[in-house]
């Protein structure tokens, strides 16, 4: 299991890199206005996503491994279509009736591009779960590393090649990641799917629909917690400073793909074992890795001055070190949420997540009204780090109650070090040995 927590850290790492690249050409080529509307259109989709969720989502990891392929597969497809024309249907009311409302959340002339990119998300994220769930890491990190590069390459060839300096050259790189993606996850997961059993479906959906509610109000609340303060900055600062916030807020939560890299096998591990106490001993030994290597990553982001992060983007994104230093103790609080979210929803208690959500929600509405209009995008920050403290302080306490952890049991020790180097120079040489016999 750990050599899948190696293998998905380093793609992460991957994707991490890539990500610093296309927001580097985003800063240099179209800008901070034009970032802030790429935002705004990112929040949307996800949204989107989040319906679909209900019965294509996280939960068809837990439930990959207690149903057929089948009887999770046609209901997922078929609910992406209704969702999709669903939003569809809203946004034409929306828009009609409500205008000032809708283009603040959807960016004028983009709303037919977010629902087929949602589309497009939606079963690329299907096939992911499944892969998840059947424990396939390997096969799920090879597409996820060739989407983000397909991605990069088509960005950089509409900038540099078509001379395409607008948002749309974003938008079409997406729907190259999305759309290869989800050919790809198709032809995985049907590949190992062995025999196809739809019959029993309905009661089959039913649980899925029931377990993933509760994941996806969770979820839903989540986005509130980390995007409600967009749409505040555009409200009263605009799109140029939404567009800084947003340069912050993929630098410093490009750190999360640690702990999100180290969560995703934990929750493939826990939903496939019935033993309680593995899945404890496992969640604390895996938070004191991701919180330290999270704590190493922020140092180091918060020492470089502003001047490089103005280099490296440009004199539109000045004021970018206040936003990350305001936003740093929220990466940290990720890091440990990650671990505990999965481990709540790998053992089906997910509605833990989301009485965690709704605390950190109260402080994002509060704290979003009270500071945004006088302190702008730092304002953001201040909330969005409080937020994901209260949710993880709540998190902490319903662990500790159900579990009986004592708290010295999450301070690192000696072993956990050794223990952790151990398992990666195992990893390594057995890699190293794969890939001999490989060539021989």
């Amino acid at each position: 299991m750990l050599r899948k927590i190696i293998g998905t850290t380093g793609t992460r790492i991957l994707n991490a890199v890539f990500n610093m690249i296309i927001l580097v050409l985003i800063t240099k080529n179209i800008g901070s206005e034009g970032l802030g509307i790429i935002g705004l259109i990112m929040i949307a989709i996800t949204i989107v996503q989040l319906s679909v969720d209900l019965v294509a989502g996280g939960s068809l990891v837990y439930f990959a491994s207690r149903a057929n392929i089948g009887q999770l597969l046609i209901p997922a497809y078929t609910f992406v279509f209704i969702v999709i024309f669903f939003y569809y249907i809203l946004g034409l009311f929306a828009s009609a009736y409500f205008p000032t409302l809708f283009f603040t959340i959807v960016p004028e002339g983009y709303f037919l591009h977010i629902l087929a990119l949602s589309f497009l998300g939606s079963m690329m994220w299907i096939h992911y779960n499944l892969l998840l769930g059947k424990s396939r890491i390997a096969t799920y990190n090879i597409i996820f590393t060739l989407q983000i590069t397909i991605f990069l390459l088509v960005f950089v060839w509409l900038i540099y090649v078509s001379k395409n300096y607008s948002v749309l050259s974003y938008i079409y790189a997406l729907y190259f990641g999305f759309g290869i993606a989800a050919l790809l996850g198709f032809i995985a997961v049907l590949a190992k799917a062995g025999k196809i059993v739809i019959k029993g479906w309905l009661p089959v959906t039913k649980e899925v629909f029931r377990y993933g509610l509760v994941t996806q109000m969770a979820n839903l609340l989540s986005i509130g917690n980390n995007r409600l303060s967009f749409y505040f900055i555009r409200s009263f600062a605009g799109l140029p400073a939404l567009g800084i916030y947003t340069a912050g807020i993929q630098l410093t939560e490009g750190f999360k793909l640690i702990g999100q890299s180290i969560a995703v096998v934990q929750f493939s591990a826990i939903s496939n074992t019935r033993d309680n106490e593995y899945s404890r001993v496992l969640s604390i030994r895996l938070m004191k890795v991701s919180m330290i290597l999270t704590l190493g990553a922020v140092v180091v982001i918060n020492v470089l001055p502003e001047s490089f992060y103005i280099w490296l983007f440009s004199k539109d994104f000045i004021g970018i070190k206040p936003v990350i230093i305001s936003l740093s103790p929220g990466v940290l609080a990720l890091a440990a949420n990650n671990i505990f979210s999965h481990y709540f929803s790998g053992i089906g208690e997910p509605k833990v997540n989301l009485y965690a959500k709704m605390v950190g929600f109260v402080f994002t509405v509060v704290l979003a009204i009270a500071l945004i209009p006088s302190f702008g995008f730092i304002g953001a920050g201040i909330t969005a780090s409080v937020s994901y403290t209260t949710t993880v302080i709540y998190q902490y306490f319903v662990f500790k109650k159900e579990t009986k952890t004592r708290w010295d049991e999450w301070l690192p020790v000696k072993n956990d070090f050794t223990d952790f180097k151990k398992i990666v120079n195992d990893a390594l040489q057995k890699n190293d040995a794969g890939r001999k016999s490989g060539s021989e």
